[in-house]
């Protein structure tokens, strides 16, 4: 590593004659499971470049870190976003990372970040590896790398996956936290790390038997929730029931001591879609904490009322979350209600009601809810009456343009000061 570092410091004194110190940012992560598994360490990572900018005669302007993040993509890094903002604002002149992958491990965002970096005059260095970005052959050299780069990242993914589908076969718990259960670690023989097993959580075990029972006896999902809600039981996470929340738990195997995995296909590209029909469903290591009896129960009736309800068009109804809940402050959401009216037929009328009622029952809030029609039209009468308002209008503008002139000034003088340095600058080579 030492005659890697020698050798990129030598290159680097060859093409920087200007004599000028540069400003360098150091960008650093590792994910968990680099951490756990292959020793890579933040701490070192920084060390390293820190002496590295010493040697090589660089002020450090900011260090950019990322601590348990994969390298997947940038979307989810705060530092990689702040190091490309500050990129944009040329508030650094080189970016100098230990290795490559830990900028990106997917090739298109490593060359687009080091494509932003050259448009803005910005170099590129990679501690452990020798190539540079500034000749053809360079560049060349550098799309290689993040191509195997990005190979090296699906590879591991694939090898994670298959040892998690592994493990499910097995019986194993691959997931977080989920109700009823406490996740502990426990040692593995033949794996690195530790493995994840399942413990009945006693005082929540409780309340899973005491949803499956009202359901088998034919409570829906909301009613349950208020129940739930009104006998003070709470989420894992210390918050109200909800029917969501209820219809999960009475459709998941685990309470009856199976393990279910792989039931959403390429989950972090395309979340809710791609439904796998075919899921891993096999015999647990856990404890149970239903009966089989309760368990077919109540698949039997679910499978009943898998009906799809009415759908319902938000767009027809545009104060949807956007009226509040005069009670609990909850966003307003659509609710129905049939009347039959004398001559036999029936009519649907539509109200906006508290959505956390809607969702958790009134052990939560009430439905304080409201007739669409009378709440559009009152909504709507109030906008035209504002946009008609020309006082009103004028005010709105002339705020605008002061705020605008507000962040202008400040502006303006800086692009002076750097107008007179750049002349006086100029003067003094000229002198020279």
């Amino acid at each position: 590593m030492q005659a890697q570092a020698m050798n990129l410091i030598e290159q680097h004194n060859q093409r920087n004659q200007s004599g000028t110190q540069k400003r360098a940012a150091i960008y650093a992560r590792v994910s968990t499971i680099e951490q756990a598994e292959e020793g890579y360490s933040i701490d070192e990572q920084i060390n390293v470049l820190r002496e590295f900018c010493d040697r090589e005669g660089y002020t450090i302007h900011k260090e950019y870190i990322d601590r348990g993040i994969s390298g997947k993509n940038i979307k989810g890094r705060p530092a990689i976003q702040q190091l490309l903002h500050d990129a944009n604002q040329k508030c650094f002149d080189i970016v100098i990372v230990w290795k490559m992958n830990r900028l990106s491990r997917t090739s298109v965002d490593l060359l687009t970040m080091v494509d932003t970096f050259q448009k803005k005059g910005i170099s590129f260095r990679s501690f452990t590896e020798r190539y540079e970005t500034e000749s053809p052959s360079g560049r060349l050299q550098f799309q290689m790398m993040a191509a195997i780069a990005e190979f090296e990242r699906a590879n591991i993914a694939e090898n994670v996956k298959m040892g998690m589908i592994a493990r499910a076969k097995e019986g194993s718990w691959n997931g977080g936290q989920v109700f009823g259960y406490d996740v502990v670690s426990v040692p593995s023989d033949n794996r690195k790390g530790k493995s994840s097993k399942l413990i009945v959580n006693e005082q929540e075990a409780v309340i899973v038997g005491k949803i499956f029972n009202l359901y088998v006896q034919g409570n829906g999902y909301k009613s349950i929730a208020n129940q739930l809600n009104k006998e003070g039981y709470k989420t894992k996470k210390n918050k109200a029931f909800s029917i969501n929340g209820i219809k999960t738990i009475l459709g998941n195997p685990i309470y009856a001591g199976f393990i279910r995995y792989n039931v959403r296909r390429d989950w972090n590209e395309k979340r809710r879609n791609n439904i796998n029909p075919n899921p891993i469903i096999t015999k647990g290591q856990h404890e149970p904490i239903i009966s089989d009896t309760i368990w077919e129960q109540a698949k039997t009736i679910m499978k009943s009322r898998s009906g799809k309800p009415n759908r319902i068009h938000s767009g027809e109804f545009p104060l949807t979350g956007i009226l509040r809940c005069p009670m609990c402050g909850a966003g307003m959401v659509l609710g129905r209600t049939t009347n039959r009216k004398k001559d036999g037929s029936k009519r649907v009328i539509e109200y906006y009601v508290c959505g956390a009622w809607k969702n958790k029952g009134t052990a939560v809030c009430h439905s304080n809810g409201v007739r669409t029609e009378y709440a559009d039209e009152y909504v709507l009468q109030k906008l035209a009456g504002l946009a008609s308002n020309d006082v009103l209008i004028k005010q709105i503008v002339d705020r605008i343009n002061q705020k605008n002139q507000d962040g202008v000034i400040p502006l303006q003088k800086e692009y002076e000061v750097l107008k007179n340095h750049y002349l006086q600058f100029n003067l003094r080579r000229i002198n020279t």
